[in-house]
């Protein structure tokens, strides 16, 4: 008898039927008297070169031009002038901003002071530097004040934690306050549960303080395997998860957040469920209209058909790192988050969903490509259809074309991978002969009546 057992799930798939769910109220965008405000421009806790804080005699010395800081610890002050610079009309300039306004041309080359009065440098004839920069010259080492909300569907079963361990990630960036993590599990599956989670949502809200510069919301659930619809808890009391159209999830689950959302500066979705929600054409479109009505910064979502969130845990670190410490743009950044997991390539593209007007958006995949196991982002599979040969491929020809044949000598089945259309090849992977591909997409924001709704799955190939 073969043995057999049964383990925690991973993915976040599934079936359930279809419900239609409402808001108690109508969404509304607050007017502009109600939404609050970012807090003005806060000084980094730590230092831009060394990368840590400063205790017992160190300081943190703040930049006049940013909010970089630099400590005493990563520059040789003379001890002569150490009473000099603590002049009121003394100024600081880090060593980020001298290199930068020297590359755009605003100052000429001149050797790095640091410390200013009335335009003219305070130690002669530069002050020496201890470390070199570690992180790019654009970065900080932002702790302005991030919230981090997960939204969880009730009784989810699966085995990950990436979330949870991103915040242990940056909690310690944060070592005077301004971190907050609200995890809430939701069940949405009726009316009368859906006014009892935007009531707790809403209760959560005006416990916070009013103003966070960075928010970061996570939803994690599964997707009905056909139409892409996300589960939202159960309909009743018998346990059998429902689910509901995309735009009308978020419509729920985002609405009591936004009296927050709309004072940030930046607001990030990330959507931890399997890939029906991006291969279906319906749900897809309904789930673009969504990113567009909320005004969220940039979405992130998967396609892996049976997806594992922890697989993604390299992919948030990068972004938590990059994106919320350093202050890069996502959009800039996004490139190397994904190049630092090519893992996480092999079992999913990455598609990124950025609003940039009123009504309109940018759609880009992010496919993981090898040129013996994943050709220009697309999947050969792991046994021949037609003879059912194991590891059965041979690479035929390599030229911009990647073409596989059956070593099957009665089969000879082929595959032919060119380079999809709209695509740019990133940074050389870790692999040999593998990459990472970013491929824009037309955007398709929409949603269609009740009776256009269909099942059939998109080709992202």
């Amino acid at each position: 008898m073969v043995k057999s057992k049964q383990t925690c799930k991973k993915s976040t798939g599934g079936s359930a039927p279809r419900v239609t769910l409402k808001l108690p109220v109508p969404t509304a965008v607050p007017a502009a008297q109600e939404v609050a405000v970012c807090e003005p421009l806060q000084h980094n806790e730590y230092c831009i070169v060394c990368r840590d804080g400063s205790v017992g005699e160190e300081r943190l010395f703040l930049c006049s031009l940013c909010p970089r800081a630099m400590c005493s610890h990563c520059m040789v002050i003379p001890s002569a002038g150490a009473r000099m610079i603590e002049a009121d009309d003394v100024t600081f300039i880090c060593i980020s901003c001298h290199i930068g306004r020297e590359r755009h041309g605003r100052v000429s080359y001149t050797p790095y002071c640091g410390f200013y009065r009335r335009d003219k440098a305070v130690f002669s004839p530069f002050l020496p530097i201890c470390a070199t920069l570690e992180v790019s010259l654009k970065s900080e080492l932002s702790s302005a004040p991030l919230l981090m909300i997960h939204l969880i569907l009730v009784d989810h079963d699966t085995a990950s934690g990436c979330f949870d361990l991103t915040c242990d990630f940056l909690r310690p960036y944060f070592p005077t306050g301004g971190f907050e993590v609200c995890t809430i599990a939701f069940d949405i599956g009726n009316a009368l549960k859906v006014e009892s989670y935007q009531s707790k949502a809403s209760a959560i809200v005006q416990a916070l303080k009013s103003s966070w510069m960075r928010i970061v919301i996570a939803i994690t659930n599964h997707t009905d395997n056909d139409r892409g619809d996300p589960f939202v808890g159960y309909e009743g009391k018998k346990k059998v998860y429902v689910s509901a159209h995309i735009h009308s999830v978020l419509d729920i689950l985002l609405s009591p957040w936004h009296r927050l959302i709309d004072g940030a500066e930046e607001s990030y979705l990330w959507l931890f469920s399997c890939g029906a929600l991006i291969n279906n054409p319906t749900s897809f479109a309904c789930l673009q209209q969504a990113v567009i009505n909320h005004h969220m910064t940039a979405t992130i979502a998967f396609n892996a058909v049976r997806f594992q969130p922890s697989f993604a845990t390299h992919l948030l670190l990068a972004f938590a790192e990059l994106v919320l410490i350093e202050r890069l743009s996502i959009q800039l950044v996004f490139p190397d988050m994904v190049g630092q997991s090519y893992k996480l390539g092999r079992h999913t593209d990455v598609f990124l969903l950025m609003p940039v007007a009123p009504n309109s958006l940018t759609v880009t995949k992010y496919s993981w490509t090898d040129s013996q196991l994943h050709p220009w982002g697309q999947y050969l599979p792991v046994q021949c259809p037609d003879c059912g040969w194991a590891n059965a491929w041979e690479a035929v020809s390599k030229c911009k074309q990647y073409s596989f044949e059956c070593k099957n000598p009665s089969c000879r089945k082929e595959y032919l991978f060119s380079q999809p259309a709209n695509s740019r090849i990133l940074m050389p992977g870790k692999r040999p002969g593998a990459c990472w591909i970013a491929i824009t997409f037309e955007p398709t924001p929409g949603i269609p009546d009740e009776d256009e709704m269909h099942d059939d799955l998109l080709d992202f190939s």
